[in-house]
């Protein structure tokens, strides 16, 4: 596999465990707004966003990027990928991985299904185990 082929599957790789970490957060999110009311998804957003921003060097990157993939909990994705996503953290500028943190938010979109109880959309991926849904 050529070198650049390689670094690009490292980036997806990583884009794609860091798009699974939000996946997760923001599914405790959904899962703690009450019914009837919008769980403010759009402030968290804008919220990493801001913390990615203040980023001001290596450790201060690597401590929000630690943070974050620990604050979904389990992370599938990450379990089966550590081994690259681990060693593009250690080998790749922090700038770079900070981008291309950006462009993981930038280009999130969950998937959309029908709720139940009314025709609201919401993502697909935004349940939680073990948390039960009364609705239904």
């Amino acid at each position: 596999m050529s070198e650049t082929s390689e670094l690009q599957e490292k980036y997806i790789t990583f884009v794609e465990s860091f798009q699974y970490a939000m996946s997760v957060y923001f599914a405790k999110i959904y899962a703690k707004a009450g019914e009837g009311t919008d769980p403010p998804i759009y402030k968290k957003v804008d919220k990493l966003r801001a913390e990615l921003n203040c980023c001001y060097d290596e450790l201060s990157f690597q401590h929000f990027i630690a943070d974050f993939l620990a604050r979904g909990g389990i992370n599938k994705f990450l379990y089966k990928n550590h081994e690259m996503c681990f060693s593009i953290i250690e080998e790749i500028s922090w700038e770079k991985l900070r981008i291309w943190s950006l462009l993981a938010i930038a280009s999130y979109q969950p998937k959309k299904r029908l709720t139940d109880t009314n025709d609201e959309l919401i993502s697909e991926n935004q349940e939680v185990e073990g948390v039960d849904d009364e609705s239904k």
